[in-house]
């Protein structure tokens, strides 16, 4: 791919289609707020048509777009404006649509801490492997290791609660 100054609006519609649904998903588990996903995701899509960034293929785009969305909802936190206004907190929304089966375990996974919750989605959602998500992440690749184990430990523990809950009932 050229640089931004060669990219044509074909180009651009192409990548868009391709990645805002997983730009939109990654700044939804993150902010957990309709409207601040959809301004991160229309935010990220702006820079890309402003990078004068370089990229060796659809996984280089990929990767450069969850860095950037990961940095903008880490922006927007910390926003003056985000900290001055009220939240629908008691309103639940997924950045994912399971089937059924797969519910639980998705609404466990949204629980999670947010140091937990991207390796995981990374991982098992858009099939990244931990080297990759240690460079995307910018972490130590056995950080992310221990993360995915601690995660799956807890999801598991939780889990089990679950199912024994339901036995007892």
């Amino acid at each position: 791919m050229e640089d931004s100054s060669s990219r044509d609006n074909a180009e651009i519609s192409a990548i868009y289609t391709r990645h805002a649904d997983t730009v939109y998903r990654i700044a939804l588990m993150i902010l957990k707020n309709t409207a601040d996903a959809e301004d991160v995701t229309q935010t990220v899509f702006i820079k890309l048509m402003n990078a004068p960034t370089r990229f060796d293929g659809n996984e280089h785009v990929k990767a450069w777009l969850i860095t950037v969305t990961r940095n903008a909802c880490r922006d927007m936190a910390k926003s003056w404006w985000r900290s001055k206004r009220g939240d629908m907190d008691g309103v639940k929304e997924s950045a994912y649509s399971p089937q059924d089966t797969d519910r639980d375990i998705w609404n466990r996974v949204m629980g999670l801490h947010e140091k937990y919750k991207l390796p995981v989605y990374l991982y098992y959602y858009e099939g990244y492997d931990t080297g990759e998500i240690s460079r995307i992440l910018k972490i130590n690749h056995s950080t992310v290791r221990t993360r995915l184990r601690t995660a799956r430990l807890k999801l598991r523990q939780l889990l089990e609660e679950d199912w024994n809950d339901a036995e007892r009932a």
